[in-house]
């Protein structure tokens, strides 16, 4: 019946991490490896957010 609690990143340093990672994938990565680890760092990040914020 106890939840445990996480520590847990504020949203702000989960968007930083998150702009910091497509920052350095567009610098150092040619357009498709831009595209594609967009896309999975999102879905990535869209994951792990909803595990942190679901429904209670």
């Amino acid at each position: 019946m106890t939840e445990s609690l996480k520590p847990s990143l504020p949203n702000w340093a989960l968007i930083l991490i998150y702009l910091l990672i497509l920052v350095i994938l567009g610098v150092f990565g040619d357009l498709f490896i831009f595209i594609l680890g967009a896309i999975l760092e999102t879905v990535v990040f869209a994951v792990g957010y909803d595990e942190l914020h679901g429904d209670h």
